[in-house]
């Protein structure tokens, strides 16, 4: 069985992990103190919050026709004002 990775989402989960990674490390050198492991939090919300960002942004496509008004109601001016 062979399963399609669009480029768009292989590119936005590369660029996520790479943003995770970057995260995760800078928190461990960052802080002073003994060395410790990183934000892993921290790393994963980055990266979700970039992965979320590339795709809306990558993925968008505005409508070709535009949005139609509500029109009003036609009111007939050959009808019987009595029904009204």
């Amino acid at each position: 069985m062979i399963v399609q990775i669009y480029p768009v989402a292989a590119f936005v989960f590369v660029v996520a992990l790479v943003v995770g990674a970057v995260v995760f490390k800078y928190t461990s050198a960052s802080h002073g103190g003994p060395p410790a492991r990183g934000d892993l939090v921290g790393a994963i919300g980055a990266a979700t919050g970039v992965g979320t960002l590339l795709w809306v942004f990558l993925t968008f496509a505005p409508s070709s026709t535009p949005a139609s008004l509500p029109e009003a109601p036609v009111i007939s001016s050959t009808a019987d004002p009595a029904v009204r």
